[in-house]
């Protein structure tokens, strides 16, 4: 047995932080990667004429709570807080993935995995799957970029080669234990015994790959080499990506965007199959499996479906009405409700997904107290991008609170409530306490219809007024900051009508 029950292969998004990763870290505790629990939602069972046998699944993989990291990247003093009065429900992060294994005749095993989150901002450590192998097969070979650790921001140094190493080789002796051993543009790896015998994983293009003797978790919470547990079996790391390293801990901020990995649509694949004497020749294999989709729906309520192929016909249906239809456009579902998708193809192989209606209306930025131009404006938290923000005058002075931001919901509306999401990038300007005001002009305002104290965290903030109020306009009133600046910035403002 190589890889036993409860040891994976299972969906993996986290990695013990490094120095560097210090301008986003925290989110990952927030949004419980650490501690993701996996459920099948549904599952189904066939046997293709070729004698292969298909196993498809759809997993949702959720932390049960939100979590706190103290101790900093520095100390060597790190502990994880599970903050248990803070539990996980259906809006909060999770995955959502399409699982497609087949199994073929030769004991081959082949997974299509299609992967999606409700929050595709979210910046990821890595993307992909782990599992846990006995440390006896300790040896090693992989044909990517190495010798040395290398990451999308730091690999052409390193050559794509055939490498034989030991897993215990891998570790990196720093002061205080952080992610390590990853490998870039891998397109097959093997962990064997000294007599040969073990796995081989090959993948559908490349994947990055880490082979280490300890959990993520072990290396957060030792402060020295010394003090990490025994080594006994090997946490093998195969990711659609990881993100880059960037420069964040000596003032040069974390990586460009496109070394980062997000938490969005992803399809991602490998085979496993029983490692042979001749590992390079095993590797000369294609995938064949069956291939998911993914169901997709947008902030304004647009639902794509979407495969790894272009050259796929998808159908649908829509609720309980049974007319087929082919999907060649978004479809509107701002209302909500359940959708039906399969390949034409594969008609015995279907997603189904359900979705609650969208309160968030439509709104416009009229007017800012204090913005940053350049990419500071106001009409950042508008623009449907958790990437882009607004932040209030620093470069020329720094404006002092209160700080406010005037929305023109273009017509009277029953308004009941507003969402805000801070910036996912940094803490500077994270909002604490704030008012809403209304108006039916955008010249005369209300008392506040709301007011209060935001969480100390980078998770979307949902706020409902105690009765709904009719209004054009919303002012949105920062008054102070987490931890007491002058600033305010904040990645996103929507508004919840009726």
């Amino acid at each position: 047995t190589i890889i036993s029950d409860g040891n994976g292969p299972q969906l993996d998004a986290f990695r013990a932080f490094t120095n560097n990763d210090n301008w986003v870290y925290t989110s990952w505790f927030e949004n419980g990667l650490h501690n993701l629990k996996h459920k099948a939602t549904s599952g189904k069972v066939m046997q293709r004429p070729d004698g292969a046998v298909i196993l498809a699944f759809t997993v949702e993989s959720q932390a049960p709570n939100a979590a706190r990291i103290l101790g900093g990247t520095s100390s060597g003093k790190n502990k994880i807080e599970e903050l248990t009065g803070q539990k996980f429900g259906e809006n909060d992060f999770k995955f959502t993935t399409n699982q497609i294994w087949t199994v073929y005749r030769d004991g081959s095993i082949e997974l299509q995995a299609g992967i999606a989150s409700n929050r595709s901002s979210l910046v990821l450590p890595r993307l992909g799957y782990v599992m846990k192998v006995p440390g006896k097969y300790e040896n090693f070979t992989y044909y990517g970029r190495g010798p040395v650790e290398n990451y999308p921001d730091r690999k052409t140094g390193q050559f794509i080669e055939l490498y034989r190493t030991k897993v215990a080789d891998e570790f990196v002796n720093f002061p205080k234990p952080q992610d390590i051993g990853n490998h870039e543009e891998v397109r097959w790896c093997a962990l064997t015994d000294n007599a040969g015998c073990g796995a081989q994983f090959i993948a559908d293009g490349q994947m990055s790959v880490a082979a280490l003797q300890h959990s993520a978790v072990d290396m957060i919470l030792a402060g020295h080499p010394y003090q990490l547990p025994a080594a006994t079996d090997t946490y093998l790391h195969l990711d659609w990506g990881v993100t880059g390293l960037g420069g964040n801990s000596c003032g040069q901020g974390g990586p460009l965007v496109h070394d980062r990995v997000f938490a969005g649509q992803h399809f991602f694949g490998f085979t496993i199959r029983p490692a042979s004497q001749d590992l390079s020749s095993a590797a000369l294999v294609s995938a064949g499996g069956e291939i998911p989709l993914n169901i997709i729906r947008d902030r304004k309520g647009e639902v794509t479906i979407v495969a790894p192929r272009a050259d796929v016909e998808i159908c649908y249906t829509l609720g309980k009405n049974k007319k087929v239809q082919q999907f060649t456009a978004p479809i509107p579902m701002r209302d909500g409700g359940t959708i039906t998708a399969w390949f034409k193809s594969a008609p015995e192989l279907k997603t189904v997904m359900t979705f609650d209606k969208i309160e968030n209306i439509q709104v416009e930025v009229v007017n800012a107290s204090s913005q940053e131009s350049g990419g500071g404006e106001a009409s950042h938290l508008v623009d449907g991008d958790p990437g882009s923000i607004w932040h209030t005058m620093y470069s020329v002075t720094v404006a002092k609170y209160p700080h406010w931001v005037d929305l023109d919901a273009g017509e009277v509306r029953t308004i009941k409530g507003f969402t805000y999401l801070p910036r996912q990038d940094s803490s500077n300007g994270n909002v604490k306490n704030y008012n809403i005001q209304v108006s039916m002009d955008g010249q005369n305002w209300s008392e506040p219809v709301a007011q209060g104290s935001f969480a100390n965290d980078r998770k979307e903030k949902s706020v409902h007024f105690d009765k709904p109020v009719k209004a054009r306009f919303v002012r949105f009133v920062a008054l102070s900051e987490q931890s007491g600046q002058d600033y305010a910035s904040g990645a996103e403002l929507s508004i919840l009508a009726e």
